[in-house]
């Protein structure tokens, strides 16, 4: 059974280039050998196994893109139950069309402000927005300002919640994963991919 998660034990982001994450596996396998390590060879050892199978999933790309599919690492969409927003809203009439997030940001220009209390519409406007710029790794840092929109428009938007944790995770910032999947639980104690995400996400230094 796999412990911790691989981007973890090779200290990468998970949108790491196979260069990144050769160059991380070079220094840290130099970094824990055994031979560098005799006073604490046992714990060398272990760690030299995690290494090893990690790089040996992550270097593979049909292995990481198999191991990336998993459940846990999936954006999610609107839970059962949640009324979806209605994209017409969102449209202005144009001679050109434009995307979904070109068209969201115009809205924005205009409506945007502070949350001033729970408005579950606003809040899954920002979420789909969010959702958009997740597609690309170039913009999972603004999706991650979206998804906190999201939050503080309807702080019991559990997919908005998820979203916020997997994004953090997804460009290194293992921390704040970790908490945002705890804020996951206080939402649903028994939401099955939070709990492994966190799993796999546990540092033994901590």
């Amino acid at each position: 059974m796999q412990k911790r998660d691989h981007y973890l034990v090779l200290n990468v982001k998970p949108i790491s280039s196979p260069d990144e994450i050769r160059k991380a596996y070079r220094e840290l396998s130099k970094k824990y050998h055994p031979d560098l390590n005799p006073g604490m060879k046992a714990a060398s050892d272990e760690k030299m196994k995690e290494l090893v199978a990690a790089y040996s999933v992550l270097n593979d790309k049909a292995k990481r893109k198999e191991y990336d599919s998993q459940a846990q690492f999936q954006y999610r969409r609107f839970a059962k139950g949640r009324e979806k927003p209605d994209k017409t809203a969102w449209k202005k009439p144009e001679k050109k069309k434009k995307g979904l997030i070109a068209k969201l940001l115009d809205t924005f220009k205009t409506k945007e402000g502070k949350a001033g209390g729970p408005d579950p519409k606003q809040a899954d406007v920002h979420f789909m927005l969010g959702l958009s710029m997740s597609e690309t790794d170039n913009f999972l840092e603004q999706a991650k300002s979206e998804f906190k929109k999201a939050i503080e428009y309807d702080s019991s938007h559990l997919e908005a919640t998820y979203n916020l944790a997997l994004t953090a995770y997804k460009i290194g910032e293992f921390d704040e994963a970790r908490f945002g999947l705890q804020d996951v639980l206080k939402l649903n104690a028994n939401d099955p991919q939070a709990k492994h995400l966190l799993r796999l996400l546990h540092d033994p230094d901590l």
